[in-house]
């Protein structure tokens, strides 16, 4: 059966960086969804319900459609809203999903969001940073792995990966 690795994880909380190395460096395709969600958000506000929903529909299409060809694939989510919890019951029906927390601490997730460049990512400020991070540090999800990244180097983010790649 085809599989679905979802990292989940504060903004800011190295989900893409993390989701890079396992493509680079062990070859599971990774999907950056930020990039359907630059492509949705043409002026709308990033609260927008019909937004939000559009995005995760388009994510979870995108999923479907890059599985007929590959048998896993890794996506990101800070899982902080009702959306993905659909996207994620309608994914479990037809693939073996495995999710994985991104654990970094909040202000270093802040710090790290207010670093990094912004044309890449959906602009936000630092009370929705805020405000997000809140909303998705209160869901809890039945994780299969847990990756601590406050400082690791890529060799131990990798040790881990590896590991995670025997899992799945």
């Amino acid at each position: 059966m085809k599989k679905v690795n979802i990292l989940i994880g504060l903004k800011g909380s190295g989900k893409t960086y993390i989701g890079q190395l396992l493509q680079d460096k062990l070859n599971i395709p990774f999907l950056r969804v930020e990039d359907i969600c630059l492509k949705i958000k043409a002026g709308r506000e990033i609260n927008d319900e019909n937004y939000i929903s559009e995005v995760f529909e388009q994510i979870e299409s995108e999923v479907r459609k890059l599985l007929l060809t590959k048998d896993q694939l890794t996506i990101e989510s800070t899982g902080s809203v009702p959306q993905f919890d659909k996207m994620l019951h309608n994914l479990k029906k037809d693939f073996i999903v495995k999710l994985i927390k991104i654990d970094t601490d909040p202000s270093l997730c802040f710090k790290r969001v207010t670093l990094r460049g912004r044309t890449n990512h959906i602009p936000v400020s630092d009370e929705q940073v805020i405000e997000i991070n809140k909303m998705a540090d209160q869901r809890k999800f039945d994780f299969d792995l847990v990756i601590e990244n406050n400082s690791k180097t890529d060799k131990e983010l990798l040790e881990e990966l590896n590991e995670l790649k025997k899992q799945i």
